[in-house]
């Protein structure tokens, strides 16, 4: 996995530096994912029968995911924004409500999808999951870590 994650590097610098730019084969993010699949594949060995069903239920939860972390990033800066301007209590246990609501929502759903994969996959499989999600999103924060302390700085005006 590292040696495909060493090849990438140039394409992560990229990836580092800012908002994605629109889907295609030189698009960091979609290179990651690629990586990330085909890892995926060879680490649980999966059948193509499982490839069928696994690979829509994964992607159902990284939407459900990327839902959440939107909702996430609305009710912090509306939270701030109230926090700024001293509102009522009343006005934020509603925002507050809100990010509970979301969060129950993507707890729900993730649980839904976590017994689909228990169904599909074996123990092994399960469990070699849940480590190579850990492992591969670790590395990438931390090359991307890297790639952002060795980025030159901006010259002085």
């Amino acid at each position: 996995m590292l040696r495909w994650l060493i090849i990438s590097i140039p394409f992560i610098s990229l990836f580092a530096q800012g908002p994605p730019p629109p889907p295609s084969d030189k698009n960091p993010r979609a290179i990651i994912e690629k990586v990330r699949i085909y890892e995926l594949t060879q680490r649980l060995n999966l059948t193509t029968e499982q490839a069928i069903k696994f690979f829509p239920k994964l992607n159902e939860l990284r939407k459900n995911e990327e839902s959440f972390q939107k909702q996430r990033m609305e009710v912090i800066r509306d939270l701030k924004d109230l926090v700024d301007k001293k509102a009522t209590d009343v006005e934020l246990n509603k925002v507050l409500k809100r990010f509970e609501d979301a969060r129950r929502e993507k707890w729900q759903k993730d649980s839904l999808l976590f017994q689909d994969f228990k169904a599909l996959l074996t123990p092994l499989q399960q469990a070699n999951l849940i480590v190579f999600e850990a492992e591969f999103e670790r590395d990438i924060r931390e090359m991307i870590r890297k790639i952002r302390e060795n980025r030159p700085s901006p010259p002085d005006r």
